[in-house]
């Protein structure tokens, strides 16, 4: 996925009434860390670029703030072997969470970290080499999982097509679905090598289905069926087994039966949006929403 400047995630917290710094703007954006010292500051949505551990001793240091109950992702994903990285999660206290890391040796690798925040506040992240002996490059991406707003809406019989545009990169959609219908989410991997991962959360965030396919030597399809039990928003990730693959991919979500809302669902309230623009303030709201064809 293409970056969203900043602004747009401040505006949208203002006008959603939510923290400004634990939550992310629609589309995700790139951090570049090229140069950056200290502790560099990440919202969901948000991956590096120009990540990477100049020296076995150097650690790389972040933070992010997050609400009490928010599940989320870290992914590490390594473009240099050799390199074994290592991600620890802190609370606000300095005290360990969790760590999570993968052995770059003989290829490069990729880990990822789930955790649910026992708090609201500040939480920082330490990335490092296992061993502190080797240097590599690294992506390192921060998602809320699934995401509250952090998604893309997509409408029955209208398809899509995306990207996985980076090492570790997950997409989130949504439809909107009611209790007693039943749907087919169609998904086709359109680049040799993407092994697509599939899961589906119902509105309550219960995962109800995840599965996948392996994209070598060839593209892969996958096609569930769902009896939908509850009404309300059904969000949709797609990620890449292993996160060490980029790729293309086409997506569909068709109503096989009952009665299914017709429209795609929006992140943004509808009267969040007449405010925006109303006050003016449309303008600011600058993204830049992924290529489709």
């Amino acid at each position: 996925m293409p970056d969203i400047t900043r602004i747009s995630a401040c505006l949208l917290s203002l006008s959603l009434g939510l923290p400004g710094a634990a939550t992310a703007s629609i589309i995700e954006s790139a951090i570049d860390t090229s140069g950056l010292t200290g502790f560099i500051d990440l919202a969901y949505g948000d991956h590096t670029i120009n990540s990477g551990v100049a020296v076995g001793v150097e650690v790389d240091n972040y933070r992010f703030e997050g609400n009490s109950g928010d599940r989320i992702r870290l992914i590490v994903s390594s473009s240099t072997v050799g390199f074994d990285p290592q991600i620890t999660l802190r609370d606000a206290s300095g005290a360990v969470l969790q760590t999570a890391s993968c052995n770059g040796n003989p290829f490069h690798c990729a880990t990822n970290l789930d955790q649910t925040l026992p708090g609201s506040g500040t939480y920082f992240l330490n990335l490092s080499d296992v061993g502190s002996n080797e240097s590599g490059n690294y992506t390192l991406s921060l998602y809320q999982y699934p995401p509250a707003n952090n998604w893309d809406g997509i409408a029955y019989d209208a398809p899509l097509s995306e990207q996985l545009g980076h090492l570790g990169d997950m997409d989130f959609l949504a439809f909107n679905g009611s209790a007693g219908t039943g749907v087919k989410i169609s998904l086709a991997s359109n680049t040799v090598g993407i092994d697509p991962l599939l899961e589906v959360w119902d509105p309550l965030g219960n995962l109800i289905e995840s599965m996948s396919c392996n994209g070598n030597p060839f593209t892969c399809t996958l096609a569930p069926e769902l009896n939908l039990s509850e009404t309300g928003l059904y969000r949709i990730g797609l990620s890449d087994v292993g996160w060490n693959e980029t790729g293309s991919y086409s997506i569909g979500v068709s109503c096989l039966f009952g009665d299914c809302p017709s429209a795609a669902p929006s992140p943004v309230p509808v009267p969040t949006a007449i405010w925006l623009f109303g006050s003016g303030l449309a303008g600011l709201l600058v993204t830049t929403r992924r290529n489709r064809t």
